[in-house]
């Protein structure tokens, strides 16, 4: 199960790359761009730059043999939810500041940077590809979709995105990540509805355990 979940996370730059893993990646040209290359791009950036909300189901396999699905909700800037359905007793909250993973069952609660992980690729209200620090090593477009590949420049070993749209008119479908053991996983939107109202309380946490979050100061008593 922890597989499942943690290659979610890969995504959202949960994943930091290790030594170890470094050594063991292989190398990863960069695709040299033509023309129409960066044309798609631009419009991708468009794209994602005219996106306030998303709401939509979500499939997830792994090629490993796991299988889940649940809710995926985003709300720019900076806010996100992924909330998988029984048995899996997972959700990870972007809350504007924290990306948190929650095990509800166990209680458990990890705190990450949310400035330091591909998440603000979608997350952001403006993005540039090459601003955000990633490395397109493949772009593809045919039979009405579009997909690019990209790496995080600061973490080349931490694994490969793929964001997989529909064409004409563009929209999100798929994204998929192998992770430094070469381990695909997809994650797959369905029933997708973009910029429609999204309930803000959806992003809102409340650790079970603490009142704090990590960086938070403590309140003064009155």
């Amino acid at each position: 199960m922890k597989r499942l979940f943690f290659a979610a996370l890969l995504f959202m730059g949960f994943l930091m790359a290790t030594p170890q893993a470094y050594a063991n990646q292989n190398q990863t040209a960069k695709k040299i761009l033509s023309e129409a290359d960066k044309k798609i791009l631009r419009e991708i950036e468009t794209y994602f730059n005219g996106l306030k909300t998303i709401k939509s189901k979500f499939f997830q396999t792994t090629s490993t043999g796991g299988a889940a699905d649940g809710l995926f909700y985003v709300s720019k800037p900076n806010k996100m939810r992924l909330e998988y359905n029984p048995p899996y007793p997972i959700e990870v909250i972007a809350d504007g500041h924290y990306l948190i993973f929650h095990d509800k069952k166990l209680e458990q609660v990890t705190y990450l940077s949310l400035d330091d992980n591909p998440a603000s690729l979608i997350l952001k209200d403006n993005i540039s590809f090459e601003k955000e620090g990633l490395t397109v090593i493949d772009i593809e477009k045919e039979n009405g979709f579009v997909s690019v590949t990209v790496v995080k420049d600061a973490q080349p070993a931490a694994g490969k995105i793929t964001l997989v749209f529909k064409d004409k008119p563009m929209a999100l479908k798929q994204w998929k990540i192998v992770d430094p053991q070469q381990v695909t996983t997809l994650v797959s939107l369905d029933n997708t509805e973009f910029n429609v109202p999204v309930d803000e309380n959806l992003f809102k946490f409340k650790d079970p355990k603490k009142d704090l979050r990590p960086g938070d100061k403590p309140r003064r008593n009155r």
